[in-house]
């Protein structure tokens, strides 16, 4: 009967601090990047069609704070700029023409989390050619059908916003 009293004391002791920890209303316990936050509004990258390397350099410095320059790469026929922002998990891609110089593609990862928001903010200023909920599988394009931007899941968390220019 003593060991039943002990035992039974025991168990009391290590449940009474499991069940105040979890009946807090704290995330301490949680990682910050689990605490992801819904963005109220999105603003769109850069993506005028044949802006130089300094164009896109330029705004990004001075319009887009919470990203910085992570790699510039360049290739016989690329120039690229990668942008992280300080989250980590979301970045931006501009690629160039290597002989013009000229922006022809960007793509924006975002947050999944976020995809409501991103995806009402392009249904209200492109034209929804196609979609698919399930998959954020979206293609807007411009009444002149000289830019198509489509969207694409790529993880549990993230998804991309491709702009690529029709010429």
């Amino acid at each position: 009967m003593k060991k039943f009293n002990y035992l039974a004391i025991l168990l009391f002791l290590m449940a009474v601090p499991v069940f105040f920890s979890s009946c807090g209303d704290d995330d301490d316990l949680i990682p910050e990047e689990k605490q992801e936050q819904v963005m109220k509004e999105w603003v769109e990258p850069f993506h005028v069609r044949n802006a130089t390397v300094e164009e896109v350099k330029a705004y990004m410095d001075s319009s887009m704070t919470d990203y910085q320059l992570s790699a510039e790469t360049s290739g016989s026929d690329h120039i690229q700029l990668a942008y992280s922002a300080s989250n980590g998990n979301v970045g931006i891609l501009y690629s160039f023409s290597a002989l013009s110089g000229q922006l022809y593609s960007v793509i924006d990862t975002e947050l999944c989390i976020n995809s409501s928001v991103i995806i009402d903010y392009l249904s209200e200023h492109y034209t929804l050619v196609s979609s698919d909920k399930t998959t954020l599988q979206y293609c807007f394009t411009t009444p002149d059908k000289s830019l198509v931007v489509t969207t694409v899941k790529i993880s549990d968390s993230c998804f991309n916003i491709n702009y690529s220019f029709v010429y």
